[in-house]
């Protein structure tokens, strides 16, 4: 999957219905992955970038 190396990767963070933490990580508006079951807003943040994906925007829901 290629991505435009402008686009913007956005990682958008809220609690699930579990009350763990999770994200989704989009390039621009199309979902590139997830990340779920952390104990806080910080570590689903530390572990999207553990993917090698550094985003350009963090939002907490």
């Amino acid at each position: 999957m290629e991505h435009d190396i402008d686009e913007t990767v956005t990682l958008r963070i809220y609690r699930a219905p579990s009350g763990q933490w999770a994200g989704r990580i989009f390039a621009g508006e199309e979902e590139i992955g997830a990340v779920a079951g952390c104990e806080s807003p910080a570590a689903v943040e530390q572990a999207a970038r553990e993917t090698g994906v550094f985003p350009n925007h963090v939002e907490v829901y």
